[in-house]
């Protein structure tokens, strides 16, 4: 009877290790996930000029320059489905988008996006939905490049 004890406390202790190992991962996956953040990308130039001159029609953007090429964004989302909404007010212009995931860190700006888009699933109006992504792309500047220089 000893013998069996043991072997019951033995087979428990591995199936409690096995599943919370299983649970872990799956939480720790979860957290990373939180990360995934969507860019609406306008464009890739090789010179700031042909940059420029080809997004003079556009007032909200952000430039990040990566491997000596300038990557222009216009807006950012957790969701497909804002940038899709967003991307009309540049389709409008003759601009083809491209939605590009990143991964960004910043907890505090992640927390804000969250916000604001509830904010633009609810808006309708164009005029609006320029607004919040303008807000975005400011907190976007503000909260994750300046806070890495």
């Amino acid at each position: 009877m000893n013998k069996k004890f043991l072997l019951s406390i033995l087979i428990a202790v591995i199936l409690g290790i096995s599943t919370a190992k299983v649970v872990y991962s799956k939480t720790n996956i979860s957290k990373e996930d939180k990360n995934d953040i969507y860019f609406l990308q306008l464009g890739v130039y090789s010179s700031i000029n042909s940059m420029e001159e080809d997004t003079k029609k556009v007032d909200n953007k952000l430039v990040l320059k990566e491997d000596n090429k300038y990557y222009v964004y216009v807006a950012i989302s957790k969701y497909k489905d804002n940038l899709n909404k967003i991307s009309k007010l540049y389709n409008n212009l003759g601009y083809n988008l491209y939605i590009k995931p990143r991964k960004v860190v910043n907890q505090e700006f992640l927390l804000n996006l969250e916000q604001f888009d509830k904010l633009l699933k609810t808006s309708t109006a164009l005029e609006e939905i320029n607004t919040i992504n303008s807000v975005v792309l400011s907190s976007y500047e503000e909260m994750v490049i300046n806070s890495e220089k």
